[in-house]
């Protein structure tokens, strides 16, 4: 009686590489995800679209930040922002799902600039809000509990 539930050795292998093939085929991507400064964007960034933007609300999920308002980023999964340096800004962010989130904005170099930082939010509603001037220096956009999943970029223009 033969097992037909055996896989040979070398099918296997070909399966797994398959499979392997499959899945950085799917997460990489081309050099027109990439801005001259390496930056990765999630959206398509006008200057023109965000010139009026000051108030920037975002949803925090264990899985990404939700973009919400305004408009040109409701939906989108960690949207890079675009700021203009020199102007004030207020980011919002509301708990999404009851995880203890803040969140934080940081340099090129993975420092939090001058203390751009909520404290931790727990219940899901609440809400915390960054008010600043935006810099050339600020990079990225982040939970600190949840690093890699809630991620997004920032791009300022001079």
């Amino acid at each position: 009686m033969t097992d037909r539930s055996f896989v040979s050795r070398r099918r296997a292998l070909a399966l797994s590489g398959a499979a392997l093939a499959t899945g950085i085929a799917g997460c990489t991507g081309s050099s027109d995800d990439e801005s001259d400064d390496g930056d990765k964007w999630q959206q398509p960034l006008d200057p023109d679209d965000w010139e009026d933007v000051d108030e920037i609300r975002l949803m925090g999920y264990t899985g990404g930040w939700e973009g919400a308002e305004p408009d040109l980023i409701d939906g989108i999964r960690n949207p890079t922002l675009l700021l203009f340096d020199g102007n004030e800004y207020e980011l919002t962010w509301e708990n999404g799902d009851g995880v203890n989130h803040n969140l934080a904005i940081r340099n090129e170099d993975n420092r939090v600039i001058s203390g751009l930082r909520t404290s931790d939010v727990r219940s899901r509603g609440d809400t915390a809000t960054l008010e600043f001037e935006a810099n050339t220096n600020m990079h990225e956009y982040l939970c600190e509990p949840h690093p890699r999943r809630m991620l997004g970029y920032i791009h300022v223009e001079e």
